[in-house]
């Protein structure tokens, strides 16, 4: 049976607005997040949802929220599904790690995001694993279902490299970072994922699109 899964990357969090690294730490959404949360919900509100899971961190979990109560049925949280663990960057703002490291920012992290391992931390390519085993199982314990699962920009892009086939050396200049709030569509059936569309976010026009990568 063909199960439907909607990714949805979590609003703009407060880390996002601030420009500060965040993997596993467990910050909210901001003002404007909270806008674009409810944005991607009335877009998708005529679309028949079953399930909605969330990674358990509060940025995700207060993205998928709105899609939960307009059904009247409960996020169920996942530990799988965080974003990747960033380790040293963890919580230091961008202008902090170019200047302690700028080359390896901009050379392995932006241009190698699908080899990047962050220093400490977990490799892109491990976390985009991690993330489809667990979506994997989503699938195949809700067939032919429609499931929507509220993520990280990271770990939605690698897994969605792999789903597809795009090399992790490919990736960049292949396959952008969704943005946030945005929702992506695959099918799914017996092991084999189908995109049908990456990182929709016109909804979000007049509130403002924001692409920020973590």
């Amino acid at each position: 049976m063909k199960t439907k899964l909607i990714f949805v990357r979590h609003g703009e969090s407060l880390g996002n607005a601030v420009r500060v690294m965040l993997g596993h730490t467990d910050l909210d959404l901001s003002e404007k997040g909270y806008m674009q949360a409810a944005a991607t919900a009335e877009a998708l509100a005529d679309e028949k949802i079953d399930y909605v899971y969330s990674s358990d961190l509060l940025r995700a979990m207060n993205t998928a929220r709105p899609h939960a109560e307009r059904r009247n049925i409960t996020v169920i949280p996942s530990r799988e599904l965080r974003e990747v663990d960033i380790g040293e960057w963890e919580g230091r703002s961008v202008e902090e790690i170019i200047a302690s490291s700028g080359e390896v920012f901009e050379r392995d992290w932006h241009l190698g995001f699908g080899t990047f391992t962050f220093p400490g931390g977990e490799a892109v390519a491990r976390a985009g694993e991690r993330f489809m085993s667990e979506v994997e199982r989503i699938a195949e314990r809700h067939a032919g279902s429609t499931v929507l699962i509220a993520a990280h920009a990271a770990v939605i892009r690698s897994f969605w490299a792999r789903a597809v086939g795009i090399a992790p050396e490919k990736i960049v200049g292949t396959l952008e970072f969704p943005s946030n709030a945005s929702y992506s569509v695959m099918e799914y059936v017996q092991g084999s994922f189908t995109p049908v569309s990456y990182s929709n976010d016109a909804h979000l026009l007049n509130i403002g699109i924001t692409k920020v990568n973590t």
